[in-house]
């Protein structure tokens, strides 16, 4: 076939004659240029291409995250909530803006540090009991506008 590729289940790889010669696995099978454009399209909008019964490439959708993955990336969005809270006060992020709770030298230094502390202390809290709420069946996974919504209702 003119211009076309192959597509090793074994590997997950595409090869071409014309750069690996007769390095191609031995379970290849040959697919157009086109289709292989439009898998690499696929993957590029979030699919995965995996081998049908036949051993072809084809696009599937990728498995949806588990609990574990869910609940990571809820706690990074929270992190990162936190940390735009202390730099709308003109601080890097939290760790920094909490570091002047304790410092009197500058008073509202000292009162920033300690507003940041405690909105992160009450941002922790309120989102670990919601993700407990969500593992225990009582509550539906938020979704991050949701979960940010909450935080909000803290300051």
């Amino acid at each position: 076939m003119a211009n076309s590729a192959f597509y090793s289940k074994s590997t997950g790889g595409f090869y071409a004659r014309e750069i690996h010669g007769d390095n191609i696995p031995a379970d290849a099978v040959e697919i157009t240029e086109a289709e292989h454009a439009a898998l690499i399209e696929g993957q590029s909008l979030g699919k995965r291409i995996v081998a049908d019964e036949s051993d072809r490439p084809i696009l599937q959708d990728p498995p949806p995250p588990t609990a574990e993955q869910i609940m990571a990336r809820l706690e990074a969005r929270v992190q990162l909530w936190i940390d735009e809270q202390a730099r709308a006060l003109g601080y890097d992020d939290i760790k920094s803006a909490v570091t002047y709770a304790e410092e009197s030298a500058v008073p509202k230094f000292q009162q920033e540090g300690q507003a940041m502390r405690r909105l992160r202390s009450l941002a922790w809290a309120r989102c670990y009991e919601i993700l407990n709420a969500v593992q225990a069946g009582q509550r539906p996974v938020p979704t991050e506008a949701e979960l940010i919504a909450e935080m909000e209702a803290l300051k």
